[in-house]
């Protein structure tokens, strides 16, 4: 009797999908105070904390106000203040539930502090 062969079977290969990071740069995870103005037409605010900042954009506690994703706000740190545009806003029942995600629509005003700024391109 012949030794049986082995069949040979040709297994395609898994489609790899990278996950590539969309941010122009690293984030700073720094929880700091931030006055948000919902409506930019209004000098009513509401204060609230950073989750995570960069020079573009950053992560923020959502605040009332915050209504619909392209929304345009104020968000002031200290005695700076930028326009921002709502990029996201976490879903209830989700990790991100109660944060939203802003990108600075004016990028040659950086509204964090000297120090901040350092630690972000540090990171």
């Amino acid at each position: 009797m012949e030794p049986k062969q082995g069949l040979s079977f040709a297994i395609p290969a898994a489609p790899t999908t990278v996950a590539t990071d969309k941010r122009q740069e690293k984030r700073l995870h720094i929880a700091v105070p931030v006055k948000v103005f919902p409506d930019v037409a209004s000098s009513d605010s509401h204060n609230c904390c950073t989750y995570e900042i960069s020079t573009h954009g950053a992560r923020l506690v959502a605040p009332p106000g915050i209504k619909a994703v392209g929304q345009t706000i104020w968000l002031q740190r200290q005695n700076r203040r930028g326009k921002f545009k709502v990029m996201w806003i976490g879903e209830p029942g989700t990790s991100l539930a109660g944060q939203v995600g802003v990108e600075n629509l004016e990028p040659g005003n950086v509204i964090w502090e000297s120090e901040i700024k350092s630690r972000i391109m540090r990171s």
